[in-house]
């Protein structure tokens, strides 16, 4: 049964399309077949991947076909596919608001298009407003990513509280965790920011991902980190996520 996690935050820069491509990567490694979805209207999903943005979310939404299976790419790697995302993702959302499509209106484009999939990993905007919260929908598992510094923890809870009027409507989707990214344990703010996340969401709480310099480079050489230094402590972070994952039924 095909397993569909949403990586979700209300504000940009938490490393949200790392964690998506790194997750999706990872089991694709372990020869399970993963697609990436990129909600996200700057299409970087593509471009960590190293491919160009597409419009394949609008035509999926806006012109749904059977041909939508076309728009789904080989990323070059075994077992790893994406649907691309554009600008034009963000026009997608605006006929969604304006046609009054349900709640369900992302799953059931989609859905048919996953079940070749054990794995499905939807990058999603920074925001609220249509696109975020049908994406969500769809999800069986929500990871949040925060990073480590006092404006990204504030936002949190916009996204705790998103998540809870989707399950007054009806979402069967669970909170699988809050990711803090960007962990550096030199910086007062970071730890300050660990200690509070720490404090007020124990429970929710997943292992840091480590600030570090290699993220950067494999967003910029259209890598993932387990083709560019997997024994790296990013690596080895995300590695145990993979596990966590891996034990969700």
């Amino acid at each position: 049964m095909t397993k569909i996690i949403a990586i979700a935050n209300q504000k940009g820069g938490v490393a949200k399309t790392t964690t998506t491509i790194t997750l999706a990567h990872a089991f694709a490694l372990k020869n399970k077949p993963a697609l990436v979805i990129d909600f996200d209207p700057q299409g970087q999903s593509a471009i960590a991947l190293g491919l160009n943005p597409e419009p394949g979310v609008f035509n999926t939404l806006v012109a749904p076909s059977p041909a939508s299976q076309q728009w789904v790419r080989d990323c070059g790697r075994e077992h790893l596919s994406i649907l691309p995302g554009d600008r034009s993702t963000a026009t997608a959302q605006i006929v969604l608001n304006a046609e009054n499509r349900p709640l369900e209106a992302i799953s059931l484009a989609f859905k048919p298009l996953l079940q070749k999939y054990d794995l499905v990993f939807l990058d999603t905007a920074p925001s609220v407003g249509g696109i975020q919260e049908r994406a969500i929908w769809m999800a069986d598992y929500v990871i949040i990513p925060v990073a480590t510094e006092y404006l990204s923890v504030d936002s949190l809870g916009k996204t705790l509280e998103t998540l809870s009027l989707l399950v007054q409507r009806g979402w069967k989707g669970k909170l699988l965790g809050i990711l803090p990214t960007f962990y550096d344990q030199v910086t007062k703010e970071s730890r300050n920011a660990m200690a509070y996340l720490q404090k007020e969401f124990a429970k929710q709480l997943l292992a840091p991902i480590h600030r570090a310099t290699i993220l950067r480079e494999c967003a910029a050489d259209g890598q993932t980190i387990w083709e560019k230094a997997p024994n790296s402590q990013p690596g080895r972070d995300y590695e145990a996520l993979v596990k966590t994952i891996s034990k969700t039924q």
